[in-house]
């Protein structure tokens, strides 16, 4: 019932939108009582519109940099590559380098992925320890067909090639640049001698990679060439060791009851283990990768995709013992749900469950939410970040803070200074497809789309990749200690 008298009020509103009459949400950074340290800000730029598929990702190093990821377009020629940023929330500087880097040590500037030139996104992961400064990338790409990343023959140790592969690579991030600490390699099949052939199937991205609280890296991404599970496209997951890219884990069914599962994102890092979203499957486990409890997410939750999880996110924070869930809940609310990882023992008696809805409850027009994402803090706060088209029919990022308490300390707000209002300045501003990073300082939003170009005073091209840095407004007083950009 209620969704149908929300519904009726939506479209009262839009209407009276459309007579000038203003909604209540969302509102600017101002009326939020939230405060931009970095403004709006267009990385990677070019002068064409990217691929469609080319949305960015975000994380923080423990020393208080800010990363973000995104594929663009190579140095030259046609296809698909990846650049990321370093930027100094204090001084807004940003530092743009190449993502991947060749065998020979050198930034990769050219095409990176023969099978498929749009896309699907990069991905990050960074040491989120104090000082932290290691980071690993990730994306799907066709690197055995370059001769660049092809010394003594590595890619052909008893396994064809033949489609995209998963490939990641871990840095150490330092004040010349980035310092490769391994080569690309494939997170799945590199370190394994009985498996044959790739058969013409993808390793995608698709999963997630993430740092996990002892400095470890977890990679999971979609493999479907039903080597490892028979019975379908799952989600593979490996362990590697932070500092020197050595597998501690080879790869894994991720799924804690054996099936295959698709998988996009939802990978989170809580305190001594990690969390893997697989469709409607949540699997625990510890940092060494032993399966401690699997679960139906209805178990804590009303979100309503029991998909792969393109629409719905988690999040949790290496210093937390909470595991949160965003996304569309039954009534099209952006619901945020919640449980202890930790004291948890068993799926059949989670613990410290708790949900709450996100909007307000007079916040709903229609069906007009889109993707949710979550991130966390070592205190327990967390920033949703969601796509709506009620405002102007295109996509607007909107966001909105909660206490560990999973209490709002926000109204819903525009995530981004540059945002499209009903009137005579519609620009086309449109953002979508959008990833949050926070720690005890700052939120930081990134996000597809079209915004402004300080420097030619107009809009930019499309699906551009654009970010701006919000002070985390429950923050410690206690700043990073010295703070140095690497």
């Amino acid at each position: 019932m209620r969704k149908k008298i929300l519904l009726i009020v939506g479209l009262l509103c839009l209407v009276g939108l459309s007579s000038g009459i203003a909604q209540d949400y969302p509102v600017d950074h101002d009326a939020a009582g939230v405060t931009v340290v970095v403004p709006d800000t267009w990385i990677f730029q070019v002068d064409i519109d990217n691929g469609t598929y080319w949305e960015p990702f975000t994380d923080i190093f423990g020393d208080g940099t800010i990363a973000v990821i995104a594929n663009t377009h190579p140095e030259e020629g046609q296809g698909m590559n990846a650049k990321v940023a370093f930027i100094d929330p204090s001084s807004g500087e940003v530092q743009e380098y190449w993502a991947f880097y060749t065998d020979a040590g050198d930034p990769w500037k050219g095409p990176f992925n023969e099978k498929r030139t749009d896309g699907n996104p990069a991905r990050i992961a960074v040491d989120r320890r104090p000082g932290g400064t290691r980071y690993m990338v990730a994306m799907e790409t066709t690197p055995y067909l370059y001769d660049e990343f092809n010394s003594e023959d590595r890619w052909y140790q008893g396994f064809a090639y033949d489609d995209r592969v998963a490939t990641v690579q871990i840095f150490n991030k330092t004040a010349d640049g980035p310092v490769p600490i391994t080569n690309v390699i494939d997170p799945i099949y590199q370190s394994f001698e009985n498996f044959d052939a790739q058969f013409g199937q993808q390793m995608r991205y698709g999963g997630d990679i993430r740092f996990l609280s002892n400095g470890n890296i977890l990679t999971c991404p979609e493999d479907r060439t039903k080597n490892i599970v028979e019975g379908g496209t799952a989600a593979i997951a490996t362990i590697f060791n932070g500092e020197t890219g050595e597998v501690i884990k080879p790869a894994w069914n991720a799924s804690g009851d054996g099936l295959a599962h698709e998988i996009w994102s939802n990978v989170a890092a809580f305190n001594g283990g990690f969390v893997i979203r697989s469709q409607a499957i949540f699997s625990v486990y510890d940092n060494d990768g032993n399966l401690q409890y699997y679960f139906n997410q209805d178990a804590f939750s009303t979100i309503t995709d029991t998909g792969r999880g393109d629409d719905t996110r988690i999040a949790a924070n290496i210093n937390g013992n909470y595991v949160y869930y965003a996304g569309k809940g039954p009534e099209g609310d952006v619901v945020l749900s919640r449980f202890d990882a930790v004291a948890t023992t068993s799926g059949d008696d989670l613990q410290g469950v708790k949900e709450v809805n996100v909007n307000e409850l007079d916040y709903l027009f229609g069906d007009t939410f889109k993707r949710a994402e979550a991130a966390v803090d070592e205190l327990g706060n967390v920033c949703v970040v969601f796509d709506d088209t009620s405002t102007t029919g295109t996509e607007q990022t909107i966001a909105r803070i909660f206490n560990s308490d999973m209490e709002p300390v926000t109204p819903s707000f525009f995530a981004f200074q540059y945002h499209d209002v009903n009137g005579p300045d519609d620009m086309g501003y449109h953002s979508h497809e959008p990833n949050v990073s926070m720690d005890n300082q700052h939120i930081v939003i990134a996000a597809n789309g079209i915004s402004w170009d300080e420097e030619f005073q107009g809009v930019t091209p499309g699906e551009q990749t654009f970010f701006i840095v919000l002070e985390n407004p429950l923050k410690e007083e206690t700043a990073v200690s010295h703070w140095e950009l690497h």
